[in-house]
């Protein structure tokens, strides 16, 4: 009784195997490197652009002294 599978040598040398592939992985890190370029990444998951985490305006280290008051720290902040 067959499952019908195919072994993965016959998939790693099929020529449609590569075809697409050759498309869809570059098409795929292309659209990422787009995607954190373009800035939207940043509004997505509202984290700060890499370009303002050392802006000139921000001359203060926030520092946490104390680990069981961290809540209220992070409300200052």
């Amino acid at each position: 009784m067959s499952t019908a599978e195919r072994a993965l040598i016959d998939i790693a040398q099929d020529r449609r195997y590569w075809i697409i592939h050759s498309i869809t992985i570059p098409s795929l890190f292309v659209g990422g490197v787009i995607f954190m370029l373009s800035g939207f990444v940043y509004k997505l998951f509202g984290a700060l652009n890499f370009n303002k985490y050392f802006d000139n305006d921000n001359s203060s280290i926030s520092l946490i002294k104390d680990r069981f008051s961290i809540s209220s720290s992070m409300d200052d902040i």
